[in-house]
This record gives structure tokens, sequence and C-alpha cells, in this order.
């Protein structure tokens, strides 16, 4: 179990602990690992998860990525649980993740597991930003994600999950996401963007792009008609308007995943962003990934198997994994 005790709005609570007991009482043995910082996850996951039949991300979709970056340098990777603890937690809502200690371990023991793509990042140069609130950059760019597990965006509120002060997250929850969203509307800048996907190359001013695997972005957009392990990403844009009037109409059309010329969904497999104007910031599943001048992301299809208390739709494929431990019998 890799935790990061400072996730979510409750770090009194301690609900790891008492998964550690439920997994301990059906016969697991347990090995137990707190972070520090930012990226200590995935050197854990990497130098330990080989070990292990099952490693478990407890805390928010941040630990989540950072485990499976982790466990990613692997050959032979464990299968993935994940105890949510965090504010919004979208990797939970897309596979219906209980939060539940119990239910976590019942998932882990006996549901079965599910290959998902992984989001493989690379570009030009990387800079960390100076601006941030404390804690939010890492020390060392080398310490910054690689990969992703639900999605990477820029532009108009990419920045709000990391940006918000902790103390505001904690205190309003998912609330504070909202308030800082609201705050960012007086400051959205057009981005003019080179943008090739799949070796078809195009230029775009945008406001928003996302690289997305999920059914949801931050709680508010959602993704109908996702699929998690079909080698495929949605690439979502928006284009900017060409006045404030043009701004709500289109809001309303991404929310509720309605057509407007002004927003542009495709499945892709390979992407790279080129800002063509200046360096730009990236958030990666919830966390600042980082500022290039240009972004690659890579498909790396059905890379890890997640523990999941159902399939949340057929496999894409006819491969199927056996887990290591017998079926739950009553």
């Amino acid at each position: 179990m890799i935790v990061n005790p400072f996730a979510g709005r409750h770090s009194t609570s301690k609900p790891w602990l008492e998964l550690e007991q439920e997994l301990v009482q059906l016969g697991v043995d347990v090995t137990l690992r707190e972070t520090g910082q930012s990226y200590d996850a995935t050197l854990i996951a990497a130098a330990e998860g080989s070990a292990y039949d099952f490693v478990c991300a407890c805390g928010g979709d941040g630990t989540l990525s950072e485990v499976v970056s982790g466990l990613m340098h692997l050959e032979e990777r464990p299968f993935l649980a994940f105890l949510p603890t965090g504010t919004t937690c979208d990797m939970a809502k897309s596979f219906d993740l209980p939060s539940e200690p119990h239910l976590v371990a019942e998932t882990m023991l006996y549901g079965p597991s599910f290959a998902i793509d992984i989001g493989a990042i690379s570009g030009s140069q990387v800079y960390l930003r100076q601006d941030l609130p404390d804690g939010v950059a890492p020390a060392e760019a080398d310490r910054l994600p690689h990969h992703f597990t639900y999605v990477s965006s820029f532009g108009a509120f990419s920045e709000t999950s990391y940006a918000t002060p902790h103390n505001l997250k904690k205190s309003l929850g998912y609330f504070a996401y909202v308030l800082s969203g609201i705050k960012s509307l007086s400051t959205i800048e057009s981005l003019r963007v080179r943008i090739t996907r799949d070796s078809r190359i195009t230029e775009e001013s945008l406001i928003f792009g996302a690289v997305a695997n999920s059914s949801s972005i931050g709680g508010v957009l959602e993704i109908d008609g996702a699929r998690f392990d079909d080698g495929k990403f949605e690439l979502l844009l928006v284009r900017t308007p060409e006045n404030i009037i043009q701004l709500g109409p289109m809001l309303n059309s991404l929310i509720n995943n309605n057509s407007d010329p002004l927003i542009i969904r495709e499945l892709i497999s390979d992407c790279e962003f080129e800002f063509l104007d200046d360096i730009n910031s990236m958030t990666v599943d919830g966390e600042y990934g980082g500022t290039r001048k240009s972004w690659r992301f890579l498909n790396k299809p059905r890379s890890i198997n997640l523990k999941v208390p159902e399939l949340p739709h057929p496999p894409s494929h006819l491969d199927t994994v056996k887990d290591p431990r017998p079926k739950h019998s009553e």
C-alpha cells in the first residue's frame, strides 16, 4: 500500500489503516509505505512493486497517477488497486470504485481486473514554474510525471486542480475547485497551437485542450461512451470564441456533451501540442505536469491491470487476465 497521508479533506482520518486491517484479517501480507512529497509514490512503486501481487494506491488521482508511472517502469507489473481519499477522484468515478475500506479489500482480492490504457508523456525541454503555491511544483524537474491515467489538459480551468490552495481544498472540498474556476473566467487567454494527431497537422486558436481516458474530467465534463482499453484517447479542444456572447452557449454544450462549432472531439492514439507563442503548462491527472514548448502524448494500450468491482464495459481485446488468488465463495 502506497499512501499519500495528505490527500483529501479529512487528514485526521486514516482509512488506509482500516484497509490494512481488513486485508490482514483476510490473510494478506501487507507492506505500507507513506509518501512525503511528489514523485515519492513513483519511486516506491518502481523500486518495490515487482515484489508484490498487488499494489494499492491510497490518495487522490495524483497519487494513483504517480503509482502507475512507477509500475510502468516494470516489465512484470502487479495488479493495481485504489483507495480513493482525494477531493475529486475522477478515476474512482470512471470505474465505480468504492471508498469504504472493506469494499476496497473485497474488490482487490475478488473483483475482476481490467487492463487500462496509459498515456506516455514526452516533449521539448521541461521547465518548472516559480509562481505556484508552495508544494505544487516539485523541487526538481525529473520529479514531474511521465505518464497519465485519465487526463492531461491545458488552458482555461486546467490549473484549478493544482493551483487552488491546499487549505482551501481541505476546508471546502470540491466547491473550492468551482470557486477557482469561476475566478479564472476573467483570465481566459487564447493560445495558438499546432496540433499533430495520428500524423495529421492543423493549427488552432484554443482556450482549452485535453487528452482524456476517462468518463469525466474534473467531476464536471462528462465523456459519453468512454472506453478505457481500446488504444484511443479522446481529444477535446475548445476554440477561442469570437465574442463573449458565444462563451455561455459553448460552455453549456461542453458540459452537456452537445455539438458546437467551437468544440472538437476526436479519438486519437498519438497527439502532439506545439504552442506557437510561448511555453505552456499542462495539468496531468489533476497535478502540475510541468511547462514546455511542445508536448507529446502516446497511448500505451492495456498497460495496467486495475482491480474493479465490475467491468466498466466488455474488454476491447480477446485476451483475459487471470487473478493470482482464488475466487471468493460465500
